[in-house]
């Protein structure tokens, strides 16, 4: 099945391959979460959250889709479906579609040995928080943050961490990456394989054109 599909790509060039990875249809307005959860898809164990992102008051929400028929796809194709992000804004009637993205998504076998690398999204203080974690004996994770400003979402700040997992300390080689890319601060932190302190350094680089969460790819 894999090679059928990787010639009809070849075969067909962009065509094919945006085929099978088209975005499912999410309405622009629905009274329940439930009306922006397409046929075929679910919502991820840990990928609801609410909160108010728009900052009127009312409760917002985002949810992160995957497909209910993921692991059996992954098994026929050449890799994972991609899993989707629908922010919805508060109305008086419901809710309204914000925002969807798919690459701000890793897919379901990006997490290497360690497995599925989603791990949870979050709401709070007007700032949309996801995560992931994978690796294997070196294992990482990375949290994006995004808020809503000037009429779209934007990634105002994001923290990176690596580690050694088979050391004899509980995480050794740590080091840990912190941006605020609004303000341009950051801090870095770095531990030895014995978990002693090496680095401990805050700094401030200029700051650049904020991305929007929509035109935004995270890498595992």
């Amino acid at each position: 099945m894999k090679k059928i599909l990787t010639m009809l790509v070849l075969l067909n060039g962009p065509a094919a391959l945006a085929q099978q990875t088209a975005a499912p249809h999410i309405p622009a307005t629905g009274r329940r979460l439930t009306d922006f959860i397409p046929a075929g898809y679910e919502v991820l164990n840990d990928g609801q959250a609410t909160g108010d992102l728009n900052r009127d008051g009312r409760p917002d929400a985002a949810l992160v889709l995957r497909s209910k028929a993921e692991y059996k796809e992954t098994a026929e194709t050449a890799e994972a479906p991609p899993r989707y992000l629908v922010v919805l804004f508060g109305t008086p009637t419901g809710f309204a579609l914000a925002a969807q993205a798919s690459r701000v998504m890793l897919r379901q076998d990006d997490g290497g040995a360690f497995g599925d690398p989603f791990a949870g999204i979050d709401i709070a203080k007007g700032v949309l928080s996801i995560s992931h974690y994978g690796g294997s004996s070196w294992r990482w994770s990375h949290t994006d943050k995004f808020r809503y400003q000037a009429g779209s979402f934007y990634l105002i700040g994001e923290t990176r961490v690596s580690y050694q997992n088979n050391t004899d300390c509980a995480q050794g080689n740590w080091e840990m990456h912190d941006t605020n890319f609004v303000t341009g601060e950051y801090r870095v932190e770095k531990e030895s394989e014995a978990c002693k302190p090496l680095v401990n350094k805050r700094g401030k680089n200029p700051p650049k054109p904020l991305r929007k969460l929509v035109d935004y790819a995270v890498e595992p």
